[in-house]
């Protein structure tokens, strides 16, 4: 089954929201605002949003979640590791001055006791346990597309200087990344596409960081 994935940068931090389609069911990543707008794309052409599925709990990630699930009945995808982060949304939302106050969701599904592959409707989901931006990271496979959060991301990784972050632990996951595909398409949380051959391409950033 191809899909088709359409990006929704939203919020002070131009993050990535992602609506992953097969032509007449979606899913949502990462809904960090303007859920009205992430809403008018997963409908477009009669798409339903079977489920929602986050990468890691900051604030600016997660902050459509409760009002998508409202909209749709919808269920929540989330390592369990994050879920402190995720009730500690509206402090960073503060410290970063994030306008709107985040309603905190309930995580219906821990991604962490999931199978390695799971599916949702049609879709089939592999997980890879990602630590090191948060404590709960994952990226998440879903027909060649890595949707990795803000562990990778075009020519950067996520910052480890956050409650949660550890570098090291970054840099074990990305070195986990570089085992798939190199055509494998990397959404990341901010900024545009890339692919993991030239993410660890000789010469490249992350390739830099793991030498």
């Amino acid at each position: 089954m191809g899909v088709e994935v359409t990006t929704i940068v939203n919020g002070k931090w131009r993050q990535n929201c992602y609506v992953i389609s097969n032509g007449s069911e979606t899913l949502i990543v990462d809904p960090g605002s303007d859920a009205a707008e992430i809403a008018a794309v997963a409908e477009a052409d009669g798409h339903q949003p079977l489920a929602i599925l986050n990468t890691h709990a900051h604030y600016d990630h997660v902050g459509a979640v409760a009002d998508l699930m409202d909209q749709y009945g919808a269920p929540f995808y989330l390592h369990g590791a994050d879920e402190q982060l995720l009730k500690r949304a509206n402090l960073y939302r503060i410290v970063f001055e994030g306008r709107d106050p985040v309603r905190i969701p309930a995580i219906t599904h821990d991604i962490s006791k999931l199978p390695a592959t799971f599916p949702i409707g049609p879709f089939s989901i592999t997980w890879l346990a990602t630590p090191g931006h948060t404590a709960g990271s994952v990226c998440l496979l879903v027909d060649g597309h890595l949707f990795s959060g803000d562990t990778l991301m075009r020519g950067a990784v996520g910052r480890t200087d956050l409650p949660g972050g550890d570098r090291n632990r970054i840099l074990a996951s990305i070195q986990r990344l570089a085992e798939l595909p190199p055509d494998t398409v990397v959404c990341g949380g901010h900024g545009p596409r890339s692919t993991l051959g030239e993410e660890f391409s000789a010469g490249a950033p992350v390739w830099r960081l793991l030498q």
